[in-house]
Formats: C-alpha cells, structure tokens, sequence
C-alpha cells in the first residue's frame, strides 16, 4: 500500500538526507532523447520486422508506451500495462516474440552508445554519494526493461555501483511525472521525503511531482532564473551536496 505523506517540507534538515534520488538521462548521462530515440525506435522497429512492418510496430509501441505511462493500477508493473496493449494487437503469442526482443536489448541496443555521451564527472559524483554512506536510487522514468538501463549505466560508467533501486518497468507501478512513482521509492527504500533529495534536468518529470511528494530537489539546468528548486549544473551540484550531506 502506498503511503501519502503529509509533511511541512520548510522542517528540512541538511542534516537528515540519506536517500539520493538521481535522474539517469541528461543528468548523468548525456542522451539527449531527441536524438537517441529516432535511432532506438529503427534499430527495434527492423529487429521486429518479421512479426509487423517497421512502421506499424513503432506505431503499436508508442501506443503500449503511453497506456502504460498512463497506468494508474498500484498492482499492476508498468510492463504488465504495457504487455496488455501490446500483445493484445499484436497477436502474437509472448514466447514467440520475447526471445526477440531480449536478443534485442542484449545485442542490438548496446550498438546505440553511439548517440550517447559520458560525462566526465559522473563518476566521481556517484562515488562521492556512496563515500557518504547514501542510499541511492537510479530514478529514470521506467519506461525500458531493466537490461536498457542497465546498458546506460554501463555507458554513464557507473554500472559496478551497488544502487538501493533501479527503477525499470518491471518493477516500478507508475511512471514520471506521476507523484506517486516517487512515493513508491520512498516506501520502496522504507524512506520519508525529509530525509531524501532527487537530482534530474527536467522540470515536469523531475523536479515539480518530487517537490508534490515532499522531496527536496536540484535541477541540473543553465537557466538563471529557475526558482522551483536548488539549481545548476552538476559540478554545481556536486558542491551543494558537499555542504549538506
């Protein structure tokens, strides 16, 4: 069961943080999705060419992506959402397609970093949480199996760190900006919100639902005049944590 919190965040103690809460795509990870996601959908449409035209499947994947962003059932993953729009239209039965789409993530998408970027002080910056003794949780939307955002990891160099959570559609009930995917990592990792900061760019997904939910944040951003947050970049970052943790 999923619990509501009602707290007066103004009682924040810097004090208090042991729950980091860290945005994975353009954050530690230079992705930029506006490029990456053109190349991933035409690597996944062609591998699943066999079972609908390329065209039709990206239309059937998109569709099954925003029922389950949508999905607003605690006891359903967001991949049980997903598997009941996309394998209802596709008619085709799962152990059929699946090996497929596991060779995919296992052997096609690691082909992708291509359009990614490292960012130089990522790792740094994650050791930097665990030498402070922090649980800290990869909160990228769950929107990708696990093996995806295991993949990115390994490309951010950060993949051999022992996270308190990933958060994947496997295991995660909701998605961004939806607060109470939030909520579900605070119970998650038996967490209150006082005692926890979220790091990510994007201010709808990232900065606004975790303020609602009761966590302090930091945007990674160059804007000047952002007042719903901590912000800046991440050396910026990086040095604010040092002074509250």
């Amino acid at each position: 069961m999923i619990r509501l919190w009602k707290i007066n965040i103004n009682k924040f103690n810097d004090s208090m943080v042991k729950l980091v809460l860290l945005d994975l795509d353009d954050t530690l990870l230079d992705t930029n999705m506006n490029r990456f996601l053109p190349h991933y959908f035409k690597a996944l449409g062609e591998k699943l060419k066999d079972f609908l035209p390329p065209e039709e499947m990206i239309g059937l994947i998109l569709k099954a992506t925003r029922y389950m962003m949508n999905n607003r059932r605690e006891d359903t993953t967001n991949k049980q959402a997903f598997d009941d729009i996309f394998y209802n239209e596709l008619s085709v039965a799962p152990d059929i397609i699946d090996p497929v789409i596991e060779e995919f993530y296992e052997k096609d998408f690691p082909r992708l970093k291509i359009y990614v970027n490292k960012i130089p002080l990522t790792r740094l910056f994650v050791e930097y949480l665990f030498l402070k003794k922090m649980q800290v949780v990869i909160a990228t939307n769950p929107l990708f199996p696990l093996r995806a955002i295991e993949h990115r990891l390994e490309w951010a160099g950060i993949s051999d760190f022992p996270f308190k959570l990933i958060t994947a559609y496997e295991n995660s009930h909701f998605s961004k900006p939806n607060p109470f995917y939030y909520k579900e990592i605070l119970d998650k990792c038996s967490a209150e919100p006082q005692y926890a900061v979220m790091i990510g760019d994007d201010e709808e997904n990232d900065i606004l639902p975790a303020n609602e939910t009761g966590i302090r944040t930091f945007r990674i951003t160059n804007e000047d005049n952002y007042i719903y947050s901590e912000k800046g970049t991440l050396q910026q970052c990086f040095d604010w944590l040092k002074t509250i943790l």
